[in-house]
């Protein structure tokens, strides 16, 4: 049996599940994208299967595991509940583009990008970032379709702070590494605007780029 119910659910006394809202984006979402390989599932079944199929919830509740994966407006949502995420069938060149991000969500990104840097002596830490709160607040406070293109830049915007931390300890200390302790004073004075400022708008091999023209951010 290839269809999977999937945890947490529970058995009611009919065996099956109520309640789905034919008329919702997210059944219709789910009607438009799954249902066909869902019957299929269904018509694959021994009967042995399909007993234990039915006993589980059914066809009910694969809908309505489903039906989750949408958001109101029958938006496919990302892992961290999030829409406009899903760039399958768009091309590099409609969503790897730069466009306008607002102070808040550069100096968010700006803010987190230097307390990990320091934290972790510049070393990318996966365990410790906490990059994604940063994304996924910019992205709920954009409309749905800037989302994708928002995330690009605002991951340019992350890859020039880094980048000019690096830049500023190696000035500090040319023998500084990765990984060592940041150089006394190193990164005193730099500001997100003496950074921003310094971006020109470029392009490559994967979409438009910001690039720092120079590396000077002192203030």
């Amino acid at each position: 049996m290839s269809i999977s119910i999937g945890s947490g659910f529970g058995i009611n006394s009919n065996g099956g599940n109520t309640g789905i809202n034919k008329n919702s984006a997210q059944y219709k979402a789910v009607e438009r994208d799954s249902m066909a390989s869902i019957l299929q599932s269904e018509a694959m079944m021994s009967d042995e299967e399909r007993l234990i199929y039915e006993t589980f919830g059914g066809r009910d509740r694969i809908i309505q595991n489903k039906m989750k994966m949408y958001d109101s407006s029958g938006r496919m949502i990302n892992g961290f509940g999030v829409a406009g995420m899903d760039a399958t069938g768009i091309p590099i060149s409609q969503r790897h583009k730069i466009i306008n991000i607002s102070d808040d969500a550069r100096q968010n990104m700006f803010n987190e990008t230097l307390r990990h840097f320091k934290q972790e002596n510049g070393v990318a830490n996966g365990d410790t970032t906490r990059r994604s709160e940063v994304f996924k607040k910019y992205q709920l406070s954009v409309p749905t379709e800037d989302r994708l293109k928002g995330t690009w830049t605002l991951e340019q915007y992350e890859k020039a702070y880094r980048q000019a931390f690096y830049d500023a300890c190696k000035k500090t200390d040319p023998k500084w590494e990765l990984g060592k302790d940041i150089p006394a004073g190193a990164l005193d004075g730099i500001t997100r605007e003496s950074i921003d400022n310094s971006l020109v708008k470029g392009s490559g091999e994967y979409g438009e780029t910001l690039t720092r023209k120079s590396v000077n951010v002192s203030v």
